[in-house]
């Protein structure tokens, strides 16, 4: 199946959902990530699934999914939509990792990023500079990932993503999309354990 035909087929199934979440161009370059990889039997996180397109892409390809959300009502609808799309996605309600077991090979996360004092919408206020949530996951990361494994990582320009390295020196963080907007550019990063093989490809 192709992305777009995925996509088309994901929004058509969530319309008799309640979840308020909506795809945008942050979810999108994550899509465009996810679509590089060979997702047939790796066993994927979707931390803090939101509209869930991207636990649900990877279950599309075969991946073993579990999404994860700290709002119940999110983790409900995303369970009517893959009722609906014949796909099988584990939903925990968890605080990042807070609930959340075992090890996995490629994690998935698309945090709230925007500074606080431009946005008070939940969805997208990451706290000071934007990344209060993004080191409190990177900060834990490497206790879930398998021996090769690595996350996708959304950022922005905003949050001053080259000072993210140098606040983990455990960690590998590589470029491996982005898009520039009209007041940011969006970065998908590659997160890996220094010392480890995991890539993105």
């Amino acid at each position: 199946m192709q992305t777009e035909e995925f996509v088309a087929g994901f929004l058509a199934a969530r319309q008799e959902s309640s979840s308020t979440y909506e795809p945008r161009e942050d979810t999108f370059l994550m899509l465009g990530a996810l679509a590089d990889l060979r997702l047939q039997g790796l066993r994927v996180l979707d931390v803090g699934t939101g509209s869930g397109i991207l636990a649900a892409y990877c279950a599309s390809r075969g991946a073993d999914v579990t999404a994860s959300d700290t709002d119940i009502g999110t983790i409900e609808g995303l369970k009517s939509v893959a009722g609906r799309l014949a796909i099988t996605i584990r939903l925990i309600c968890s605080d990042l990792f807070s609930k959340i077991d075992g090890h996995f090979d490629v994690i998935v996360f698309n945090p709230p990023y925007l500074p606080s004092r431009k946005f008070e919408d939940r969805a997208v206020d990451g706290g000071k500079h934007g990344t209060y949530i993004i080191n409190r996951f990177l900060n834990q990361i490497g206790q879930h990932l398998s021996e090769n494994g690595f996350a996708l990582l959304l950022t922005s320009s905003l949050n001053r993503p080259e000072q993210l390295e140098m606040s983990h020196p455990d960690l590998n963080l590589e470029m491996v999309r982005q898009e520039s907007l009209f007041f940011e550019t969006l970065y998908v990063l590659s997160v890996t354990r220094k010392g480890t093989t995991g890539s993105h490809g």
